[in-house]
């Protein structure tokens, strides 16, 4: 058993390299948590939220919030909650030891990616990159909500690649389980015909879940996940049509199972349907603001600056981004929710943008999406060495995506769907480059798979 693991996995060289990138990984993650980090903005009141509910208060920022409670995403709060509900008390330190060790399994997931996509090899290489990326470490030092999505995303895919083999690697008809040769006689990419074990149509379910807390999370995964249920309705529907629906549908179930009780809960307290959190409004106008240049940071300078009549001296620096814009929506549109407005504003925004000026907003655009997938959200990705280290990390795996559409379709189409979710969602709303911070465990993964393809090609005995 020891002697077969240790084969799968690049021998013991292959397994104590990997035993040391994640004891490497959860001692960088573990030293950030203990000591903790002066925190931004959201991560206290990610910590003012649990702390709250921790108290039976409910889901509030406090008194001193300058925008709805209902913007925070409620996944990590509810998360914190639980665990200081488990050890007795408030006690963020351990909250914080806690989500280092579930952001060590990212490590995990990067390699079992790397590895089922190429090669032990280039799981080790996309495990590396993960350990030591500065800006993930730098949030387990404070209660953010990327690591724990970097962790719940990377192990959401593995579970969908591992449903797909599963499903695709079963007997044929007319071979039993367990005897005879495993074949695939149905199209590339779609598994053989025949009615599946109820087992293999409920492997479909974990990817589901782990999207569904994904989503809760990152509230943009949502809709990411039922793009993933439709690349999973593709891959079977020439073959198999119902069957691929069915797991589609398995998958989009899983999801709901998460989501909806919060859905339920939010019908009842703000008396509208909102699926998971509020503030898309606002992300959507900053987002299409173009006089920011495609910079969040300059939004609310630049409505300051255009509307003086709102705003006393020196609201910049008295005023949050989210209070500036409250006050524009006010005036605009006082009779909606400032939401609402907001939103409203945004999609007025983008027809001017679209139909006004499409080349200064394509401009725009690329601005935008060269911000997200360039720098890091830290001031520490700004260091040329870690600069450097970003844009290789983004190469390699555009690199490792393309050698993957050419060998793997169905893994190469699961993970694309991902990266152009978040891209375009980055291309309309605002920005950040904490969108993509959670999707460095994949690139990692098919950068790993990229450095051996090039390794393997530059290697002296090869004919």
């Amino acid at each position: 058993m020891a002697s077969e693991f240790a084969a799968r996995n690049g021998g013991r060289v292959g397994v104590a390299a990997l035993i040391a990138i994640l004891l490497l990984g959860l001692g960088l993650r573990l030293h950030e948590a203990w000591d903790g980090r002066a925190p931004v903005y959201d991560a206290a009141a990610y910590a003012a939220i649990a702390a709250n509910l921790e108290r039976g208060e409910g889901f509030t920022v406090g008194p001193s919030a300058t925008q709805p409670s209902s913007n925070y995403s409620p996944g990590l709060p509810l998360f914190v909650a639980g665990t200081y509900e488990l050890t007795g008390g408030v006690h963020e330190r351990t909250a914080r030891v806690v989500l280092a060790l579930i952001g060590t399994l990212s490590i995990l997931f990067t390699y079992a990616i790397g590895r089922r996509l190429r090669s032990p090899a280039a799981g080790l290489i996309g495990a590396g990159c993960v350990a030591i990326y500065p800006a993930l470490l730098e949030y387990q030092g404070m209660l953010m909500s990327e690591p724990l999505a970097a962790t719940l995303l990377s192990a959401s895919v593995l579970s969908l690649l591992w449903a797909g083999g599963v499903d695709r690697s079963r007997p044929s008809r007319g071979c039993p389980e367990g005897g005879g040769p495993r074949t695939n006689t149905s199209p590339a990419g779609s598994p053989p015909s025949g009615r599946a074990p109820r087992a293999t149509w409920l492997r479909w379910l974990l990817p589901g879940l782990l999207l569904g807390a994904t989503a809760m999370v990152r509230p943009e995964y949502l809709g990411i996940a039922a793009l993933l249920a439709l690349v999973v309705f593709a891959r079977t529907a020439r073959a198999d049509w119902r069957r691929g629906l069915a797991q589609a549908a398995i998958v989009l179930a899983g999801v709901a199972l998460v989501v909806l009780p919060w859905t339920v809960r939010n019908m009842v307290a703000l008396d509208r349907a909102v699926p998971i959190s509020t503030g898309g409004g606002q992300v959507l106008f900053a987002g299409t603001y173009l006089p920011s240049d495609g910079d969040p940071e300059r939004v609310g300078a630049e409505v300051v600056e255009r509307h003086p009549e709102l705003f006393g001296a020196n609201a910049v620096e008295r005023l949050r981004l989210e209070q500036i814009l409250t006050r524009l929506a006010a005036q605009r549109y006082p009779d909606l929710e400032t939401d609402q407005a907001l939103s409203r504003m945004g999609k007025d925004q983008l027809w001017d943008d679209l139909s006004g000026q499409p080349l200064e907003y394509a401009g725009f655009v690329a601005t935008k999406v060269w911000r997200v997938w360039s720098q890091g959200p830290r001031e520490v990705m700004e260091e040329p060495l870690w600069r450097a280290f970003q844009l290789v990390l983004v190469v390699l795996g555009l690199l490792g995506l393309g050698l993957l559409a050419w060998r793997r379709r169905w893994e190469a189409l699961v993970l694309a769907t991902v990266f152009l979710g978040v891209t375009a969602l980055s291309a309309v709303l605002v920005a950040s480059p904490r969108r993509v911070l959670v999707l460095v465990p994949l690139v990692a993964a098919l950068a790993g798979v990229a450095a051996t393809w090039v390794a393997d090609r530059l290697s002296p005995g090869r004919t």
